[in-house]
């Protein structure tokens, strides 16, 4: 399928209701979605980017589809989230340094959802906070991930903002989280509105099967209503721990999942 095609013509319609919204036309616009996975370049101002490459492929060959669910950008300035590489700009090419506690928690919990053995269980922490072992594993794998709100944002956004936003944009915001038909699907923050509004709009037979786990079993789909990967309150451990045994639990209880491949 041609994801790149889809998210311009969803992203050129998004534009043109949120210029007419007042929310912002084309210049602080965020676009978002499957991630490139071509080279990575480093410039001569200081900035880290990914170019396109067989990402496409890679996703409609992935044996488990991850799709992430974020708020919306905190940044200055828009930029092509597809493009992300999580590297601290201005760190001198030839540095991998992850930059922010996003990345690292963002990293670790996509190495621990790809990396399950044969008993349907994740690595501990301890055995992958590293990031020369994180770090190469997310920059090979296919992932989507997606803004509920596309127009650049500041520190934090009030739920109720946010819910407007995921209102007024939703047959859009829909029309993308379908057409990559992910296996799991992480909310990120929200106070559980981004994983209410894929209960209410997207899965609405989702079975709660503890605080962070989600699941319809006809569509075979699991939803994880998680932190915000900026969250502060609590150690790095405790929230890849914390998601991974919840996550854990929810494979013991339904292990097909797991073994259900594309």
């Amino acid at each position: 399928m041609e994801y790149h095609k889809l998210e311009e013509e969803i992203f050129n319609e998004w534009i043109s209701r949120s210029t007419k919204n007042n929310d912002g036309d084309s210049s602080v616009f965020v676009p978002d979605g499957l991630l490139c996975r071509g080279p990575i370049e480093y410039s001569d101002s200081g900035y880290w980017w990914r170019n396109s490459g067989n990402e496409e492929e890679l996703w409609d060959k992935a044996p488990k589809r991850i799709l992430i669910l974020t708020k919306d950008l905190n940044d200055k300035e828009p930029w092509d989230i597809r493009e992300e590489t999580g590297r601290k700009n201005h760190s001198g090419e030839g540095n991998i340094i992850i930059s922010t506690l996003f990345y690292k928690n963002y990293m670790r919990l996509v190495f621990g959802l790809l990396n399950i053995d044969k008993y349907g269980v994740s690595p501990k922490f301890e055995e992958i906070n590293d990031s020369t072992i994180y770090q190469p594993f997310f920059d090979s794998v296919p992932i989507v991930r997606v803004n509920c709100k596309k127009q650049v944002g500041a520190n934090s956004i009030p739920t109720p903002i946010l819910e407007r936003y995921m209102e007024s944009y939703k047959d859009l915001l829909l029309k993308q989280i379908s057409f990559y038909d992910a296996d799991i699907i992480v909310c990120c923050g929200g106070s559980s509105s981004i994983k209410n509004f894929i209960q209410n709009n997207y899965i609405d037979d989702l079975k709660k099967i503890n605080n962070w786990i989600y699941y319809s079993e006809p569509m075979n789909k699991a939803v994880i209503d998680s932190y915000h990967l900026s969250y502060h309150f609590i150690s790095e451990k405790q929230l890849y721990s914390d998601f991974m045994k919840n996550y854990n639990q929810f494979l013991k209880q339904y292990p097909n999942f797991i073994r259900a491949n594309r």
